[in-house]
């Protein structure tokens, strides 16, 4: 009697010790609203890729479809939006190494991302293309993928990735920039033979800018996949607050009005 007693007192003592421990653990990862909203500014990192994060040159701000979407966010928090701004090469490792609570981009979701980062809902998505020079006759990646070849792509996007899985015999040139399109401008700079870069805003930015000599492959079109948010690895109760903001502008239609705002071209 005096062992069993011995025993659940060991067990209760236990669950006590388990309790204590995970608490300020759970605290630690859930604090981050609490803290955003105690600092008054919620840190979001950027990166180039329009329209969705386009940096206006005169005066320097973030605009496009991620920018309205937080400001939308900023807006139920009751805080002001202070903008981190990153590459597609710095941008996960900017929320990890918290020097930002949110990644504010068209940032394109995968198995391997989930792993370190958590996404938020959809807010859209794109698929990928292969760009090349307006006067290419190029029809396939076959054609593309040729000893000899330069395909250009943003150093850290889900485009490298994609890219490297592609092509094994033609050169896959990684291009740093916090500049948008990096990769087109590096084929339109003739350092390039192609490029691979989300096919849908990528052609809405040559039609706007002409002179940029560059066009996708005719009906090559592949891996669309669904863009969101993220927060750092198990800050659930922040990003499930994100959530609920995305998910009543859906509701709403006020999100497709942000889509329709940047996304029609001009005529």
């Amino acid at each position: 009697m005096h062992s069993r007693n011995l025993i659940l007192g060991f067990l209760g003592l236990a669950m006590v010790l388990g309790t204590g421990a995970a608490g300020p653990a759970r605290a630690a990862q859930d604090g981050v609203l609490q803290a955003v909203k105690d600092r008054g500014t919620l840190r979001v990192c950027a990166a180039a890729y329009s329209p969705w994060n386009i940096k206006n040159p005169t005066n320097n701000q973030w605009e496009g479809i991620v920018p309205d979407i937080i400001n939308e966010i900023s807006t139920a928090l009751k805080v002001e939006v202070e903008w981190v701004d990153s590459t597609w090469a710095t941008i996960i490792a900017g929320v990890q190494t918290k020097k930002c609570e949110l990644i504010g981009a068209a940032l394109w979701t995968s198995p391997q991302r989930a792993e370190v980062i958590s996404f938020s809902r959809p807010i859209g998505g794109d698929g990928m293309t292969i760009f090349v020079p307006r006067d290419s006759n190029v029809k396939s990646l076959a054609e593309i993928d040729v000893a000899g070849n330069v395909v250009a792509v943003a150093s850290g996007s889900a485009d490298e990735r994609v890219a490297r899985s592609l092509f094994k015999n033609a050169e896959v040139k990684a291009i740093v920039s916090d500049r948008g399109n990096p990769a087109v401008m590096e084929l339109a700079a003739g350092r390039a033979d192609a490029a691979s870069a989300a096919f849908a805003g990528t052609s809405q930015m040559l039609k706007k800018n002409p002179q940029i000599r560059v066009k996708p492959v005719e009906g090559l079109q592949y891996n669309f996949t669904p863009f969101a948010f993220a927060t750092g690895a198990k800050e659930y109760f922040f990003r499930d607050y994100v959530n609920v903001v995305i998910g009543n502008l859906e509701a709403s239609g006020k999100l497709k009005e942000i889509h329709d705002r940047w996304t029609k071209l001009d005529d």
